[in-house]
């Protein structure tokens, strides 16, 4: 009765706690003006980064990914910028050149970089008109306040008769480096280290830099018919960039920009997922971060989300948990008979093996059956984990969940942390019934001693896990109690069998004189 009171207890708490969920905080974008050299700048800041856009050279002078998840650290990805994280203060390299910085013969364009204006979603628009060598251009740059890395770009130019040759649009110009990012173009869905010939692709989708952590792309829209192009400097840097064939009159060329952390949902979303070819643990994973997100979707909070993906994640296994109590305590229950069969045929191996054997088979217990369960979940429960930390981004521009404003990021007051661990230590006392009576020592106390160690270790581990192995191990107190339960009534109905009904077993017979067996 006492226990069945704490439990309904504990489910009132967290009912009413939830009840004071933070409410829902919409992601916001600002910006600052400044001026920089005799050119006015634009300093954009975003839930996930921070970027500075600059008349000088109409371009992109810095995308600086500020929001940096476990695991995970501030980056600068524009080549030529070095920027200070805690000030955010700007470095420019000499003659160094930016994204969509314009390319043709000796042109020199000039820009104006208009007041920016934002829409009813609160995304802000940024617009620079340039014009030189009687070429008028217009770059506006979109961002909306809850885009995973990426920039919608439209580039308008307008001359009064087609230009003999291509204008470039600049990419990059960096330096080329054994273990730094690499160039990947994107052609048919398929991505490539080497610039494929004209006619030997039916589409080109982009080209960029990235290696294992971030990703700096340029992705055309479909209607957008561009060239890449790549060539060495005099300096020995290589200028990346796209060809625009501009005919008389307006063209407008369309593009996506991904500067972002390598993750396959947030590429996917920019169009440019195939860059990222992962293994079978990756996908799953993926499909994994879906389920989270279209929970989100259903409950408008990543706090349900990971609540309702705990409750289906802990039926669906419940099964195989089930499985591994119940072999994990028969086994014990069997233990003192298996010690005596070791300590009676120590010296003779082959027969130790046999009537070990016997046992199991008579007992109906297979020694490997509770393992099984443990193999199969272990890889689940990894895919789990690294699923909720990859999905930080999504999670990060979601709503708080009770007192914790941001999922993503660590317990402010750790309250999960605490929580967390004194019920693993709870479950810890429910798995006693299951083992050896005769532990002792460091040993009987191993159990209460791992769960400080691993909140000493993780304790700044984002929210979101702790809350997801939080309602893990509550769900695992819960169903070792059932089993305990359902094992202990199983039990009472039997009789108890003394040792001595196994002497056939691991204790040999004699006979006395007159045949009887002694």
């Amino acid at each position: 009765m006492g226990k069945r009171t704490a439990w309904i207890g504990i489910i009132t708490l967290f009912l009413l706690l939830t009840s004071l969920c933070a409410g829902a905080t919409e992601p916001v974008i600002t910006h600052v003006s400044t001026e920089r050299d005799g050119f006015d700048e634009l300093l954009v800041t975003t839930p996930l980064g921070n970027y500075v856009f600059s008349e000088d050279g109409g371009a992109i002078r810095s995308v600086l990914l500020t929001f940096a998840p476990y695991g995970s650290k501030v980056a600068e990805l524009v080549a030529g910028t070095t920027t200070n994280a805690d000030t955010l203060a700007r470095a420019y390299l000499a003659n160094a050149e930016f994204p969509f910085d314009l390319l043709y013969q000796d042109v020199v364009f000039e820009y104006t970089l208009a007041e920016p204006i934002y829409t009813d979603t609160g995304a802000i628009v940024i617009e620079l008109r340039g014009e030189g060598g009687g070429i008028a251009v217009l770059k506006r740059f979109q961002i909306e306040p809850d885009a995973l890395y990426t920039i919608t770009v439209e580039v308008e130019i307008t001359v009064s008769e087609a230009l003999v040759e291509p204008i470039r649009l600049e990419l990059a110009n960096y330096t080329p480096t054994e273990k730094g990012r690499r160039l990947t173009y994107l052609f048919d869905d398929s991505p490539s280290t080497a610039q494929l010939a004209q006619g030997s692709y039916f589409s080109f989708q982009g080209l960029g830099l990235m290696d294992d952590e971030i990703v700096l792309f340029l992705n055309p829209d479909e209607t957008t018919p561009v060239s890449p192009f790549a060539e060495l400097t005099e300096a020995g840097t290589r200028r990346i960039g796209v060809q625009l064939s501009a005919s008389s009159g307006t063209s407008t060329y369309r593009f996506t920009l991904y500067g972002g952390r390598r993750r396959y949902i947030p590429m996917e979303e920019a169009g440019i997922e195939a860059l990222d070819q992962g293994g079978v643990f990756s996908r799953a994973m993926v499909y994994v971060i879906r389920l989270l997100n279209w929970l989100y979707l259903k409950t408008g909070n990543y706090g349900w989300s990971i609540i309702l993906f705990t409750i289906i994640m802990r039926i669906l296994l419940f099964p195989l948990m089930r499985k591994q109590y119940h072999s994990m305590a028969r086994i014990q229950q069997i233990q003192p008979r298996l010690k005596r069969v070791q300590e009676r045929y120590k010296d003779n191996k082959e027969e130790m093996q046999k009537k070990t054997l016997e046992i199991y088979r008579k007992e109906k217990v297979n020694p490997m059956s509770g393992c099984l369960p443990m193999v199969v979940q272990l890889p689940i429960i990894i895919i789990i984990w690294r699923a909720l930390l990859y999905a930080s981004e999504q999670i990060h521009l979601s709503p708080g969940f009770l007192w914790v404003p941001d999922l993503s990021l660590h317990d402010p007051y750790f309250i999960l942390v605490v929580v967390t661990t004194l019920i693993m230590m709870l479950q810890q006392y429910f798995m006693s019934p299951m083992t050896s009576k005769d532990a002792a020592g460091v040993q009987k106390y191993m159990g209460y001693f791992f769960p400080l160690m691993m909140a000493f270790m993780l304790w700044r581990f984002p929210a979101g896990l702790w809350l997801y192995y939080l309602l893990t191990t509550a769900a695992q107190v819960g169903q070792q109690a059932f089993v305990n339960w359902e094992m202990a009534r199983a039990s009472a109905g039997q009789v108890a069998v003394p040792d001595d009904d196994f002497i056939d077993i691991d204790e040999p017979t004699t006979e006395n004189n007159d045949g009887d067996t002694a």
